[in-house]
C-alpha cells in the first residue's frame, strides 16, 4: 500500500472514532415544549438524538417552590422517554429535569420550564 492510501485510512479511522466519542443523547423535542404556556399536560414526553438505556435515564417534575410533582415511572422506548403526570397540576411554573444515558453509556442531563395556565 502506498503512503497516500495509508494516510486516507488513518484519517477515516480518526474521524470515525471522533464521531463515536461525541455520541451523546441530546434533547430534540419535548412535550410540553420549553417555555410553553397552556393547560396542564397529562404526560411529559421527551425525544432524544440517541437511543436511551431506561434503567439509568430519569425524569423529574418540580413546581416553582421546588416541590416534586407526582409523575408515574419514566418509560423509555428507543429515543423517547415519557412519564404520566399523576393528578392535576395547579396553575403555575414547573420545571422538567432529565438525565439521559445513551446506549453507549454517555450521560447527559438538562431541564426546561413550562407554565400551566388557569
Amino acid at each position: 500500500m502506498n503512503t497516500l492510501a495509508l494516510g486516507a485510512i488513518a484519517v477515516s479511522a480518526a474521524l470515525a472514532l471522533a464521531g463515536a466519542a461525541e455520541a451523546h443523547a441530546h434533547l430534540v423535542t419535548a412535550s410540553p415544549a420549553a417555555g410553553a404556556k397552556g393547560p396542564a399536560p397529562s404526560q411529559i414526553k421527551l425525544t432524544f438524538s440517541e437511543g436511551l438505556v431506561g434503567k439509568f435515564s430519569k425524569l423529574e417534575l418540580t413546581d416553582a417552590a421546588g416541590h416534586k410533582a407526582s409523575l408515574g415511572p419514566a418509560a423509555v422506548d428507543g429515543k423517547q422517554m415519557s412519564a404520566a403526570v399523576s393528578g392535576k397540576l395547579a396553575p403555575g411554573a414547573y420545571k422538567v429535569s432529565w438525565t439521559a444515558v445513551s446506549a453507549d453509556t454517555h450521560r447527559t442531563s438538562g431541564g426546561f420550564s413550562f407554565t400551566v395556565t388557569p
